[in-house]
């Protein structure tokens, strides 16, 4: 599995405005110009991040996005999947299609439960797990 820049920018955006709160919403294009990407790709992906309920928008002087609920209820992999990404290792395991050995590959059933395992994992980090790992090194609060 590799991530598209839509998943990439989706995870950037979605992170951004976590740090946000709903009275402070937060636009694409400041978040575009934050990362230099493009504001337009940036604007459909919060778009459809919209219209899976994980984010809200407001419009007019001040509008922007915000996230729908608090940042330690939102998983990555409900951003991945709100994105239409897929989340399989191998594509023997999704509906991507199969390899010619799929009914005989000696290693389907390893893939498969490395993928559970990455899936769990996708679906118990949150975007407020996210922070947690933004700390740069050495400066554990100890």
């Amino acid at each position: 599995m590799q991530l598209t820049k839509k998943a990439s920018y989706g995870l950037i955006a979605a992170f951004e405005l976590s740090r946000q709160s709903v009275q402070e919403p937060l636009s694409a294009a400041a978040i575009a110009e934050r990362y230099d990407l493009p504001t337009a790709f940036l604007e459909k992906i919060l778009h459809r991040l919209k219209q899976s309920g994980l984010v809200v928008s407001r419009q007019g002087r001040g509008g922007g996005y915000a996230l729908a609920e608090d940042p330690t209820a939102v998983s990555v992999r409900q951003i991945l999947e709100a994105l239409d990404e897929s989340l399989d290792l191998v594509g023997c395991l999704g509906a991507e299609g199969c390899c010619d050995l799929t009914e005989i590959c000696p290693t389907k059933p390893a893939w498969g439960t490395i993928n559970r395992r990455f899936q769990a994992l996708l679906e118990s980090m949150s975007l407020g797990d996210l922070h947690e790992t933004d700390r740069p090194a050495g400066n554990d609060a100890t």
